[in-house]
């Protein structure tokens, strides 16, 4: 991420990258707000529906109000500094330190949730 040992040209290759959603990602938008929809089918899961546990097929992660912004800008064409411009038009509070925790974030999808991938870097 970006801090004080980062050069400009390292800042600016940040910046420029691109990230567009994993393919098969399900998710629904309601009032705004992204829920990702994960499938619960892993075998543990499978072997207790049958022997009647109530276990749901599905669970649902519900995105805050930044965070279903951002996911909605990521399309495979913005790059992480025009995403970056749109949330602090939309929500004035969020510039403090914006690209930190931007670029935070979308490394959280990435690496941890596995939502998104990088198409361009």
């Amino acid at each position: 991420m970006i801090n004080k040992t980062t050069t400009n040209e390292e800042t600016a290759r940040l910046l420029q990258r691109v990230y567009r959603l994993k393919a098969g990602l399900l998710y629904e938008v309601r009032d705004g707000i992204v829920f990702v929809i994960k499938k619960q089918d892993a075998w543990v899961q499978r072997v207790l529906r049958k022997i009647r546990y109530h276990i749901p097929e599905k669970s649902e992660m519900e995105l805050d109000e930044y965070g279903s912004f951002i996911f909605q800008q990521i399309d495979g064409r913005q790059t992480v500094e025009e995403i970056g411009e749109k949330l602090a038009e939309a929500h004035e509070e969020a510039s403090n330190q914006l690209y930190d925790r931007l670029l935070l974030y979308l490394n959280h999808l990435e690496k941890n949730e596995h939502y998104i991938e990088l198409i361009q870097e």
